[in-house]
């Protein structure tokens, strides 16, 4: 769902701004921006081999607020408050799990800009450190949960072990494609390497052709996460009726390719 959103997304920015190119040629320098959106968490599945049935790859919900300072036309510092709903057992789950854990941070870092300002298109890579202040000492519970999917009906008992990283390591490649004068559509990729911590579960059916059988589902500390967001830059310039249109055609896209026109 979120990987069909980017497509649709980009395709229809990358497309429509072009004309407005020349909107984006300004001498006055950026010098700061507000960027927020959400994004969807991949964590890494790092069971032990030889268990009796699959468990896969958990899901998660991200969300953040923040902004850059730029040093130069190229390098700026970046920092961002985040809010993050990690799932467990997502495959059997309707949503991103059958029991939810949060963490809740802030995150700094820098980017560098590869391209002139004058360009639509603005491919960045960056890093950040990545803290966490929710869940940091170590949760071991029980629960009762009907699977959603998987073996949908089916009952299962699952006991969790969890302990959130206080700090990750997050490397990111994105790309900010202008819409407007001073906004723009950002996406992003990055990865993140949790320092400490553990998240693991065991999973047992209490009824259904698996009934009596369990697993170990253990996620390691390394995750994925891709954002969709929208980013505004200060100084603010003037919008034309053009950059308006161009706005429009997007949105447009967005919601006929929801209805199944393209």
């Amino acid at each position: 769902m979120i990987n069909r959103l980017y497509l649709n997304l980009f395709l229809a920015a990358v497309t429509l701004s072009a004309p407005a190119a020349a909107l984006a040629q300004n001498d006055e320098p950026q010098r700061w921006s507000l960027r927020a959106g959400f994004g969807g968490v991949t964590m890494n599945d790092d069971s032990p081999d030889g268990q009796p049935f699959y468990t896969g790859d958990d899901e998660g919900n991200a969300f953040f607020a923040g902004g850059e300072y730029y040093l130069s036309k190229r390098l700026a510092l970046t920092g961002a408050l985040y809010f993050e709903q990690d799932g467990l057992v997502t495959n059997y789950a309707n949503g991103i799990g059958l029991k939810k854990v949060n963490r809740l941070g802030v995150q700094a870092g820098a980017a560098y800009y590869f391209f002139p300002r004058k360009w639509i298109v603005q491919p960045h890579v960056g890093a950040s450190l990545q803290t966490n202040f929710l869940n940091l000492g170590r949760m071991q519970g029980s629960g009762t949960y009907k699977a959603g999917q998987g073996y949908p009906g089916n009952a299962l008992q699952l006991d969790w072990d969890v302990r959130l990283p206080a700090l990750a390591v997050s490397p990111e490649i994105g790309v900010d494609i202008r819409i407007l004068s001073s906004l723009s559509l950002s996406l992003g990729w990055n990865m993140r390497f949790g320092l400490w911590g553990h998240n693991r579960s065991d999973i047992r059916f209490i009824d259904g052709p698996l009934m009596g059988r369990s697993t170990t589902h253990v996620n390691d500390n390394f995750s994925k996460c891709f954002t969709i967001g929208l980013k505004i830059d200060f100084p603010t310039r003037d919008v034309s009726a053009r950059s308006w249109n161009n706005l429009l055609n997007i949105l447009h896209s967005i919601i006929a390719s929801k209805k199944g026109v393209y």
